[in-house]
Formats: structure tokens, C-alpha cells, sequence
């Protein structure tokens, strides 16, 4: 498999898991508002800690 093939399935991969999560993320909000808010803030919270650990040169 060339790096063009595997670079589309790849796409479409993290395509699907984005619509999947927007989908769950519009549900939890409809009957679940309190939790989705805070899985989303939880999520975010560790998204900022890997992307400010890996910029500041720390180890993995």
C-alpha cells in the first residue's frame, strides 16, 4: 500500500470518528446538558496538557 492510499483511508478514518463525536456530542447536549459540558471541558483540559507537555520539550 502506497502512502497516498494509506493517507485517503486514513482521512476517511478520522472523518467518520469526527462525525461519530459531533453526533454523540449533539445528543449528550440535547438530553444530558450538565455531563456533555463536562466531558467536553475534561477533554479539552487534557488536550491542552499533551499539546503544552509536547511543546515544552518534557518527556512522554
Amino acid at each position: 500500500m502506497n502512502d497516498a492510499a494509506l493517507r485517503s483511508r486514513l482521512d476517511a478514518i478520522l472523518l467518520l470518528l469526527a462525525t461519530n463525536a459531533l453526533l454523540l456530542f449533539g445528543i449528550g447536549f440535547r438530553y444530558a446538558r450538565e455531563i456533555t459540558v463536562g466531558v467536553a471541558v475534561l477533554a479539552a483540559l487534557l488536550g491542552y496538557g499533551f499539546v503544552r507537555g509536547r511543546r515544552s520539550g518534557a518527556p512522554p
